[in-house]
């Protein structure tokens, strides 16, 4: 099974990275979780290429330099002096890797790692001009990777996970994960949701009273798969804010005709660009 496993992952690697200089195993990515970012030096066309071809003693001393979504936790030293954490595993070929947790390597949010990608590099230790060889600094060009959030696995989802008022926004809730007994097996027809607008601290506006929530049809979420389901709307639409309003945060729970928790456990979701 490993071995498939492996096979498997080696094959998804080789598809993603095809015509890419620079690319990350896996996408979509979770913001949290270990991930893996190659660098294919063979298909750069900085003077760092052409050092590694003429002088395969180099081969394992090539480091990454990188300054987006942030600069890294440790650090990327000095151009003619990279911090050793910085130095990327070989892995064969010009094929070079780092293996990190992005928001613990960039000390970052999800949000900043979707919103900007990252950006780097690759290079020699000394990545400044490489003896005679008349092609530049030891580097490669600057290299940009967008990264793609992963669906999660979670009880209740966002997606996607930066989404401004005024874009299309779903919250995704599979009630397999359901711990409250009152909720749980739940059919096709009984999910609903009370949905909460905040366009300040105290001052909110609710799509419907609880009381009404699952006879208001607008609040019924579809089935997508057995057991899941979904919501889909435009926030600055569907919430009965006044125009031209922030929505600050999203305030919801899941209800069912019969049943309505209390206390509410309510979830919340803060929209992009809002203060």
């Amino acid at each position: 099974m490993k071995k498939i496993l492996f096979t498997l992952a080696a094959f998804a690697i080789s598809v993603v990275g095809f015509s890419q200089a620079a690319f990350v195993f896996p996408s979509p990515t979770n913001a949290n979780a270990t991930m893996d970012l190659y660098i294919d030096v063979a298909q750069t066309t900085g003077g760092l290429k052409t050092i590694l071809g003429n002088h395969p003693e180099e081969l394992d001393s090539v480091y990454m330099w990188t300054w987006q979504p942030a600069g890294p936790s440790c650090g990327n030293g000095e151009w003619g002096n990279s911090n050793t954490c910085m130095r990327l595993t070989h892995v064969s070929g010009l094929l070079y890797k780092m293996t990190f947790v992005p928001t613990t390597y960039y000390s970052c949010t999800p949000l900043q790692l979707f919103q900007n990608g990252i950006s780097c590099l690759a290079k020699l230790k000394n990545g400044n001009a490489y003896g005679s060889e008349g092609v530049g600094e030891a580097k490669t060009e600057d290299l940009h990777v967008d990264i793609v959030p992963a669906l999660c696995a979670d009880r209740i989802c966002f997606f996607p996970e930066a989404a401004k008022q005024d874009d299309y926004f779903s919250i995704s809730y599979d009630n397999t994960q359901e711990t409250d007994v009152n909720l749980q097996n739940m059919g096709s027809d009984e999910c609903y949701i009370f949905l909460r607008a905040f366009t300040g601290t105290f001052t909110f506006f609710d799509v419907a009273p609880i009381a009404n929530v699952t006879s208001t049809p607008s609040l019924k979420m579809t089935e997508i798969a057995p057991g899941k389901f979904r919501k889909t709307f435009i926030p600055e639409d569907f919430l009965p804010v006044p125009a031209g309003s922030t929505i600050t945060k999203i305030g919801f729970y899941i209800v069912k005709p019969g049943y309505t928790p209390n206390p509410p456990p309510y979830q919340y979701y803060i929209p992009l660009n809002c203060q």
